[in-house]
């Protein structure tokens, strides 16, 4: 359900992760070498925590979140709150990953989250950092699942995804519970590659099913180093399912492929859905200017209502240099001004 009452025209959010401090690669490496002890660790994961809500605040941008700094690589650390896993080693271990190297995990007993994966602890310390709205991002079933080799245990990916949907959905539930507001489900485009889309949209709904927050879906390309994981990068085919899905706000990458199909949310989505139009290039080195901001909104404006759009960027921050992130949320905020000016509503 839809909860936000006070927000401006043309609501700027951020999809999740902010760009990671130097820093903190330092404090991971020396955790793993196992030279910080618990202590250490949370105040450093606090220390990143208060300097991303503090720079995403200062930024103007209007939802915002924890930065996911607690998190590495927005979703390999939640495979250690899951039983059933264990690591495996890529065959190829020199260069870039690519798809021999997606597996890096193996179902080796059923799956069970007895101690959950860690939302409700990010959200109960954010909330106490910033009286802004936060958004909760977390990777859906699918996204989880592509990593996973089935192993003995499930028949296939499908199945294994189907698997995931409780402990998601349990997640979720106390995470709201714990004062989220906002969840964002993160899924890839590339759902059909094992679940059929309509299978997918049953797959989602039972995953938010009974989480009484505003539900958001970003569904990606992918991002890694800059690199997008698809090489056919459009929404046609899941388009028809929009309605279909129970979520609120529909996030779709714009700018990084030049806004095309900027048309394509309105003749699908219900009447009561958003879209969150990325008009940000994560992928892109270049910082945008307010007024690139302010013209690729004005494209989607020619197709969309005013009242139903949301501006983002494309994806998330964790592969963008920390000062390049915020440069380019300043951007985001500066170019919705431009056009709140332009509608009348500032």
């Amino acid at each position: 359900m839809y909860h936000y009452k006070n927000l401006p025209l043309l609501p700027t959010q951020v999809i999740g992760s902010y760009g990671t401090p130097g820093w903190l690669y330092i404090v991971r490496d020396a955790m793993k070498e196992g030279k910080m002890g618990p202590t250490d660790v949370r105040e450093a994961f606090d220390d990143a925590t208060n300097l991303a809500i503090m720079e995403m605040e200062e930024t103007g941008v209007d939802v915002i979140s924890d930065g996911e700094m607690r998190r590495f690589n927005f979703l390999v650390s939640f495979y250690d709150y899951i039983h059933g896993i264990e690591k495996i080693p890529w065959e190829r271990q020199l260069g870039y990953p690519g798809p021999d190297m997606i597996d890096a995990f193996k179902a080796v007993d059923k799956f069970a989250a007895p101690k959950g994966f860690g939302l409700v602890e990010e959200i109960e310390y954010a909330k106490t950092r910033t009286q802004k709205p936060l958004v909760t991002p977390l990777g859906g079933p699918v996204t989880f699942a592509f990593r996973v080799n089935p192993g003995d245990v499930y028949k296939d990916k499908r199945e294994l995804a189907w698997a995931l949907v409780p402990l998601l959905n349990q997640e979720l539930r106390d995470v709201v519970a714990a004062g989220a507001t906002h969840i964002q489900v993160d899924e890839p485009s590339a759902i059909d590659d094992f679940v059929a889309l309509p299978e997918f949209v049953e797959m989602f709904n039972a995953m938010v099913k009974g989480v009484d927050a505003t539900i958001g879906l970003h569904i990606c390309f992918g991002n890694f180093m800059g690199r997008p994981a698809v090489a056919h990068r459009t929404y046609e085919h899941i388009a028809p399912y929009f309605k279909d899905l129970h979520a609120d706000i529909i996030h779709l990458e714009y700018a990084n492929r030049g806004m095309w199909q900027a048309d394509i949310f309105s003749p699908h989505a219900r009447d009561d859905q958003f879209l969150a139009a990325g008009v940000i290039d994560v992928k892109a080195r270049a910082i945008e200017t307010p007024e690139i901001v302010a013209e690729r909104t004005r494209v989607i404006l020619k197709h969309n209502d005013p009242e139903r759009i949301w501006l983002a960027a494309d994806c998330g921050f964790s592969m963008t240099a920390r000062w390049v992130a915020r440069e380019k949320m300043k951007a985001l905020a500066l170019g919705a001004q431009i056009v709140r000016r332009e509608l009348g509503a500032e």
